[in-house]
């Protein structure tokens, strides 16, 4: 299993190569390395991750047929209010979602269960352009790490760390972009 976590980590860095250069090709890159993520989650008692990377397939699909389009993104923000309620929407849900899993004793259910939830959230955030979702990116890959670590999958916490940089450097570029946009 660790050739398959080697060859998913270097297909997951060839998508962040291209998606910072913003070229279509990234989402097959993305999509295949989600589906190799998909049976090593599903291998590695990760239920939610591996529902996640499922996931990640169907909106590889969906995006790399929107950027066939190549619709411009505002950026934009949200209030402190919006996500004080998604934070605790997202949490009830998560707690919710793991306590399930945590009945079918997967690895670290809630934790699991939160990066998994606000990983839809925050791709919904991007999809709609709302700066914050760099934010949120940076933390769930961090935690991601730490997860990923616990469960032996070592190669895959390089992923994430350079996941967690390109969202540091994503929420710099967006908000340059946004304020250059709001000072014309």
């Amino acid at each position: 299993m660790e050739k398959l976590e080697i060859l998913a980590v270097l297909l997951g860095f060839i998508y962040l190569f291209l998606i910072a250069r913003k070229k279509r090709l990234a989402w097959i890159f993305g999509i295949i390395s989600s589906m190799l993520y998909c049976y090593i989650c599903s291998k590695s008692n990760l239920t939610i991750q591996a529902l996640l990377q499922l996931i990640y397939v169907f909106l590889g699909v969906f995006a790399f047929y929107k950027w066939g389009k190549q619709v411009e993104i505002q950026i934009r923000t949200i209030s402190w209010k919006k996500h004080l309620l998604a934070l605790i929407i997202g949490s009830i849900s998560s707690f919710a979602l793991g306590s399930i899993f945590a009945k079918k004793g997967q690895f670290l259910p809630f934790l699991d269960a939160f990066i998994a939830v606000f990983a839809i959230f925050s791709t919904f955030l991007a999809l709609k352009g709302i700066l914050e979702n760099w934010i949120y990116w940076i933390i769930l890959n961090l935690l991601s790490m730490y997860l990923f670590w616990e469960q032996g999958l070592n190669f895959s916490v390089f992923l994430f760390f350079g996941y967690a940089l390109t969202a540091v450097y994503g929420f710099y570029q967006w908000k340059k972009e946004l304020k250059d946009g709001q000072t014309t």
